[in-house]
């Protein structure tokens, strides 16, 4: 499946790193966006797996903040070609959730401030 994704997505967006995926989405009407990742993390992600496959990114918004150009992403990072334990090759995939601004700050809706104040006061004492 990865595979047919991989071909019918080989004329996406090449990007360097995830944060412009990730602005690119929050900026999106849909609320997605799409590309290759290259550089550093896609030969440290390639090292790891042993594949040498491209590492296609998915970002997807699940929630809208009310603050304004907050949301929480959704992103799925996907290669084909990854080695298993059983010796034959699989697509292998991972997804992680954040909430992000397009300031790159967390949204701070449902965040108590005063108490994460209190927080950071405490680590720096």
């Amino acid at each position: 499946m990865i595979v047919m994704v991989l071909s019918a997505s080989s004329s996406a967006a090449e990007y360097s790193s995830i944060k412009q995926l990730l602005l690119a989405a929050i900026d999106a009407s849909d609320g997605r966006a799409s590309g290759f990742i290259l550089g550093q993390i896609a030969e440290k992600f390639k090292r790891t797996t042993g594949s040498t496959a491209p590492i296609l990114a998915e970002v997807s918004t699940i929630k809208s903040f009310k603050q304004e150009g907050c949301k929480r992403l959704n992103v799925r990072l996907t290669q084909s070609g990854v080695a298993t334990s059983a010796g034959r090759t699989a697509d292998f995939g991972m997804d992680y959730g954040l909430n992000l601004c397009r300031d790159g700050s967390p949204p701070t809706e449902g965040m108590d401030l005063e108490q994460a104040g209190k927080v950071l006061e405490r680590q720096f004492d």
